[in-house]
C-alpha cells in the first residue's frame, strides 16, 4: 500500500503538467479571438466621421440657398415687361438690369436667346451701384425748359437729366432730328417727347421735358451707346446742333 502511493505522486504531477501544456495554446488563441474584435470595435467610430461632415456641409449650402429663376428672352421683350410679369411693377426694370449687369450691357437693348437671372428678392437700389443720376424714373417737370426748344435748350435739358456735359451736343443733335425740339412730337408707334422714347420703355416714355431726357440718359447708358436711336445709326443727327 505504501510503495503503490509512492508511484501515484509522479503520475499526478505529469498529468497535471500536460494538462497545463496542453491549455497553454487554447488561451493563447482564445486571447486572439477576443481581442480582434476588441481591435475591429475601436476602429469604427472614426469610420463614420467623414459621413458625418459631407452632411453638415450639404445643409449648410441648402440653408443659404437663394431661389433664382431663369428666363429666356423672347422677341419683343423689354427688360420693362420682364419686371411688370414677374414683380407686378414695371418700374422694377433698373433692379432687375442691376440683376444681369454681366449679360446686359445696355438696359435698352437685349436679345431673344439671351438667359436671365429672375431672383425671388431683387437687390435693393443703392448709390453704390448706380450711376450719379439713379436712373430715376421720377418725372419732375422742368420750370422752365418745356414747350419747342432750340439746340441748347436741349443741351440744358440733358445736363438737368444727369447726362454728362460732353455728350451734350450729340444728345441735343439726335433730340432735335427724332422730334425737331417739340415737347409733345409722336412717333408712328406712339414713340414720346423730344427724344422719342418707345412706349416698350413703360413709364421712361413720357411727354414730361426732365423725364423724357433722363430716359435718355437712361437708355444711351450715359451717352455712351446711341445705336437705339435711328437717326444716330443712319447719320441724319449730324450737323443739327
Amino acid at each position: 500500500m505504501r510503495r503503490s502511493g509512492r508511484h501515484a505522486a509522479p503520475s499526478q504531477i505529469q498529468n497535471v503538467a500536460e494538462k497545463a501544456s496542453k491549455a497553454a495554446p487554447a488561451m493563447a488563441i482564445a486571447g486572439v479571438l477576443v481581442a480582434a474584435p476588441q481591435a475591429h470595435v475601436a476602429a469604427g467610430p472614426p469610420a463614420k466621421a467623414p459621413t458625418l461632415v459631407v452632411q453638415t456641409h450639404t445643409d449648410a449650402l441648402v440653408i443659404h440657398h437663394e431661389p433664382t429663376r431663369r428666363y429666356i428672352v423672347r422677341r419683343g421683350d423689354t427688360l420693362s415687361s420682364i419686371a411688370q410679369r414677374y414683380y407686378g411693377d414695371a418700374a422694377d426694370w433698373s433692379r432687375l438690369y442691376q440683376a444681369n449687369r454681366s449679360v446686359v450691357h445696355n438696359p435698352d437693348v437685349i436679345y431673344p436667346g439671351q438667359v436671365l437671372d429672375v431672383p425671388d428678392h431683387l437687390p435693393a437700389a443703392t448709390t453704390a451701384t448706380t450711376p450719379s443720376h439713379a436712373r430715376s424714373t421720377e418725372l419732375t417737370t422742368s420750370s422752365t425748359l418745356s414747350g419747342t426748344l432750340s439746340c441748347r435748350g436741349l443741351e440744358e435739358l440733358w445736363e438737368q437729366a444727369g447726362g454728362p456735359a460732353g455728350e451734350a451736343v450729340t444728345a441735343a443733335s439726335i433730340a432735335m432730328a427724332e422730334s425737331s425740339g417739340q415737347q409733345f412730337a409722336a412717333g408712328t408707334v406712339s414713340e414720346r417727347g423730344y427724344w422719342q422714347i418707345n412706349p416698350n420703355h413703360g413709364s421712361l416714355s413720357t411727354y414730361d421735358p426732365l423725364g423724357n431726357a433722363k430716359a435718355a440718359v437712361i437708355i444711351s447708358d450715359d451717352g455712351t451707346n446711341w445705336t437705339p436711336w435711328t437717326t444716330f445709326t443712319s447719320g441724319a443727327y449730324l450737323g443739327r446742333c
